[in-house]
């Protein structure tokens, strides 16, 4: 099931009021991890296309509401178009590597809303991923608080410099085998015909502007009681 939200211009899927998916025992037994994905056409300009900020809010007071809970432990950002790619590390390529300052300049105002989370003890700790050393470097010199956690995929874990930088700044390291395309438009469409219950009309340019993944674990035990 989707909802449209009227008063943000928001259609959210699933309908957090519908997929009952409310935490059962206390909020501590829990340790709750989420991913944002800035996806393609998150851009709502054409003219200068840039991660807006307000996704932010948006994904994680979806979560909120879907999980009934009002804190996040860790909360990881990912902007569409990064590869963690192990040539720059090893020979200084700046290809894909260093960030254009307008580039730069838009991933900063979207930190700086997830830091405003984080001062509220929304969210515990912060994180990036598929960030080299280069990229974490730039950014821990211009941002207020720095990411606690940097996401790589599997296949990049051994590389060296990126887990010595990582040990030295005292930044987890985890990794995730997310595809590269983490929600392919014609698995968008798909979901969007088989949740349309109602049978509602709805523009065939629709696009998706993001994707929150998340996980339960249930600490004492380590097993997952909850993912979407």
């Amino acid at each position: 099931m989707w909802t449209f939200d009227k008063v943000n211009g928001i259609l959210e899927i699933p309908d957090p009021f519908y997929f009952d998916q409310k935490l059962t025992e206390d909020r501590n037994e829990y340790e709750i991890t989420a991913k944002l994905f800035y996806l393609p056409s998150s851009s709502t300009s054409v003219i200068e296309p840039s991660p807006p900020p307000q996704y932010v809010a948006q994904s994680i007071y979806h979560l909120f509401k879907v999980l009934g809970i009002n804190t996040i432990d860790t909360f990881i950002v990912y902007f569409n178009g990064l590869i963690f790619n192990y040539s720059d590390e090893v020979d200084g390529s700046s290809s894909n590597d260093n960030f254009t300052k307008s580039d730069f300049d838009n991933l900063i105002k979207v930190w700086t809303e997830l830091e405003k989370f984080h001062v509220n003890n929304r969210i515990h700790k912060l994180g990036v991923s598929e960030f080299t050393k280069n990229r974490l470097e730039s950014f821990i010199n211009a941002v207020e608080i720095s990411p606690k956690v940097n996401q790589i995929n599997i296949i990049d874990c051994n590389n060296g410099e990126i887990l010595e930088f990582a040990k030295k700044n005292d930044i987890e390291l985890l990794t995730h085998r997310d595809p590269t395309v983490i929600l392919p438009s014609k698995t968008f469409r798909n979901i969007i015909e088989e949740t349309n219950t109602n049978k509602i009309s709805l523009n065939n340019d629709l696009l998706p502007r993001w994707v929150l993944k998340y996980s339960v674990m249930i600490k004492c035990r380590g097993v997952v009681a909850n993912k979407g």
